[in-house]
């Protein structure tokens, strides 16, 4: 990585990262439990059902995500309001796929 480049760059990097894997998990969590079919695809291993799926496709959301990032904002950093601001909205939108009233709505 540039020596040039601020500190906070890997900081906003993993942080929207992090909320995009979270995000990732909400909606997987929701479609698993709206579609039988969806449910079946994401059990990888069948003792835990398709919490293993949730798991490891949200895992490798997060760490592409995380590298994505980290290459694009080495080239022209963020500021870190937007990099805040961006990892609210996901948490938010990550709490609300999660929500049980929406998850009986679907």
């Amino acid at each position: 990585m540039n020596q040039d480049l601020p500190n906070y760059v890997s900081a906003c990097s993993m942080l929207v990262a992090s909320s995009v894997g979270c995000f990732t998990f909400g909606l997987l969590y929701l479609l698993g439990n709206s579609s039988p079919a969806i449910n079946r695809l994401l059990g990888v291993y069948p003792p835990s059902g398709a919490l293993s799926g949730v798991l490891l496709l949200g895992s490798l959301i997060f760490l592409l995500s995380w590298a994505t990032l980290s290459y694009f904002w080495s080239k022209r950093p963020p500021s870190c309001s937007f990099a805040v601001k961006m990892a609210l909205a996901l948490l938010a939108g990550s709490l609300l796929l999660t929500f049980p009233p929406l998850v009986r709505l679907l």
